[in-house]
């Protein structure tokens, strides 16, 4: 199986964030925080399952399977 390169991960996953971002667009003063995604990173061939995603200005700018010290806005 061939194996994507970096832009149709950048593709896949500006698709992801671009379907969320509505419902978060009421509140854009920090960093938007993903819990529990599965992520395709484009260079290996399994996801990155139950990750934490983290935008910031519609940038992804982490991914973590670990934890991440984030606030949490119930809405």
């Amino acid at each position: 199986m061939k194996k994507p390169n970096l832009k149709t991960l950048t593709a896949a996953l500006s698709v992801a964030v671009s379907v969320a971002l509505p419902a978060a667009a009421q509140d854009n003063s920090g960093p938007i925080l993903f819990t529990n995604v599965n992520v395709f990173d484009g260079v290996n061939e399994a996801l990155i399952e139950n990750a934490n995603v983290v935008v910031t200005e519609n940038l992804i700018t982490a991914v973590s399977t670990g934890p991440l010290n984030f606030r949490r806005i119930q809405s």
